[in-house]
């Protein structure tokens, strides 16, 4: 199972990149690609450590003891610092967060705001005692506290948060309510807070009710301006999130406003219900789907979903008004995990499919007025080669037989995989097909025409029943590993140069 990091929209990645300009950031970039590529660096693990509750990586963060520490794995003589997040502030356990990084490539705002806070790097979390937290993970201070209790006294805490638009716009999500009740007690499937960014704004506080959308709705999701519910067991209808808000927000409220008899996000106020949906907004589209699953990406603009009926199977439908083309990928990993079948990070129209023994790119093709998919390339690990065994007869007879491992190919080799949007590179974590000792191997790949860059021996053995997290930070390798005992450890490989080591030994010699 892996985890790619949440996309920016195209926009914020053209503007990241500088197209067609010139900066130091890309210089620097150029150079780190280079590095990574050249015969002479390769990765070693440098650092690791070990933890009974679960280990969190983010933008350069590493969360332990439910996010009370934090380290930046960009420390002092190449070790991860402990950051100051720690204090009585922070007594409360951290429920979900979220991290803000602004690009390397800004140098100025215009928010007049001291100390300014667009050019700072912040976490945004949420406690169990109904706390919004706008903080310096390393400094410790604290930008701003909301207080995101509904005000009319309902009990209910936020669990989640997540982007709706990365550095714009964020909702807070409550603990679902997936089934439905006769009498009606659980007519809410979930509550959602939304707050926008610069500057950081209480902007509604709604509930999804199945008296509106329908009783089979189970499961909420709000992601790049759409609401999507999980309808039953397999149906996604998708909805307008910016039209749904704009025509059921009764008032508007700012943070500090007066609200029944206190101020908004202030204790114990808390949030006002300022949005109620009454009717069900126009659908925009429909589905059904395995597991109601749905990736939008490439140009035109297409979805991938899982057939609901060959878990194998992903479907690529074209989406535009009265197209019906479609095309599919067909995999061999049982659909159990997200992103097996996705597109591209780069948002270059591209398709990634993760299997057991592979990572194929695809690329969706018009032929003859049909929606083909043309393989580009392929990355992973060879199978080991194949062996030759001695064998005799019960007359003691001597026969030559080739013992061929093709047979193994549907076991699983590929443990995770990550991509740099910044080196344009792929690391895929995994083990040769066949390998009865499983042993460890990260692979870079590069990303545009699949060819293998690095070759990283873990000198550690993976386990099929653990679960991985694989994570590129430019010249850093991170590593997550949660066992079957649901122990972890996190292990960091960095690029170091081999004409040193070699020159070390040399001397010791």
């Amino acid at each position: 199972m892996f985890r790619l990091k949440k996309n920016k929209n195209i926009v914020c990645t053209l503007q990241d990149r500088e197209i067609n300009t010139t900066s130091p950031y890309k210089l620097s970039l150029n150079i780190l690609s280079q590095l990574i590529r050249s015969n002479n660096r390769s990765f070693k693990q440098s650092w690791s450590k070990e933890s009974p509750k679960p280990i969190v990586y983010d933008c350069g963060l590493l969360y332990f003891d439910n996010q009370r520490h934090c380290y930046n794995i960009f420390g002092s003589k190449g070790q991860p610092s402990l950051t100051k997040l720690k204090d009585d502030s922070n007594s409360k356990k951290i429920v979900d967060r979220i991290s803000y990084s602004f690009p390397a490539i800004k140098t100025e705002c215009s928010c007049n705001r001291h100390p300014c806070i667009c050019l700072s790097r912040y976490i945004l979390y949420v406690t169990d005692d109904n706390w919004l937290i706008q903080r310096n993970p390393f400094t410790g201070v604290i930008y701003k506290k909301v207080y995101v209790k509904r005000s009319d006294g309902f009990n209910f805490n936020f669990k989640y948060i997540d982007w709706n638009v990365y550095a714009q716009e964020f909702v807070l999500t409550t603990k679902l309510n997936p089934f439905f009740e006769v009498t009606g007690k659980k007519d809410v499937v979930v509550n959602l807070a939304v707050f926008t960014l610069f500057p950081l704004q209480f902007k509604a506080l709604l509930e999804i009710r199945r008296s509106v959308f329908g009783k089979t709705c189970r499961h909420v999701n709000v992601s790049d301006q759409l609401l999507i519910l999980g309808m039953g067991s397999t149906r996604v209808h998708i909805y307008s999130f910016d039209a749904t808000l704009a025509n059921s927000t009764i008032y508007e409220f700012n943070l500090g406003d007066d609200y029944n008899y206190g101020k908004v996000g202030m204790h114990p106020c808390g949030l006002p219900l300022n949005c109620i949906i009454h009717s069900a907004p126009p659908l925009l589209f429909n589905v059904e789907s395995y597991g109601q699953s749905v990736n939008f990406g490439g140009f035109p603009y297409k979805c991938i979903y899982p057939c609901p009926r060959n878990h194998f199977r992903f479907i690529i439908q074209q989406l535009r008004e009265g197209a019906t083309q479609s095309c599919y990928v067909q995999s061999n990993v049982w659909n159990d995990e997200p992103n097996i079948v996705f597109f591209h990070p780069d948002n270059s129209n591209r398709i990634i499919s993760k299997e057991a023994t592979s990572v194929r790119c695809f690329h969706v093709v018009n032929f003859a007025g049909e929606l083909k998919m043309k393989e580009i390339y392929s990355m992973g690990f060879p199978p080991n080669p194949i062996r030759n065994i001695d064998e005799f007869s019960s007359f003691g007879r001597r026969i030559n037989t080739v013992e061929n491992f093709n047979h193994l190919l549907t076991e699983k080799s590929i443990f995770a995989l990550d991509y740099d949007e910044d080196l344009d590179i792929f690391a895929i974590l995994g083990t040769r097909p066949g390998d009865d000792l499983y042993a460890g191997f990260i692979k870079i790949f590069d990303s545009m025409t699949g060819k293998e860059i690095k070759n990283i021996h873990l000198r550690e053995c993976l386990c099929e029943t653990d679960y991985y997290e694989l994570h590129i930070e430019l010249d850093t390798l991170v590593l997550i590993e949660k066992d079957e005992r649901s122990h972890f450890k996190v292990t960091l490989y960095s690029l170091f140069d081999l004409s040193v080591r070699n020159e070390i030994t040399r001397k010791k010699i």
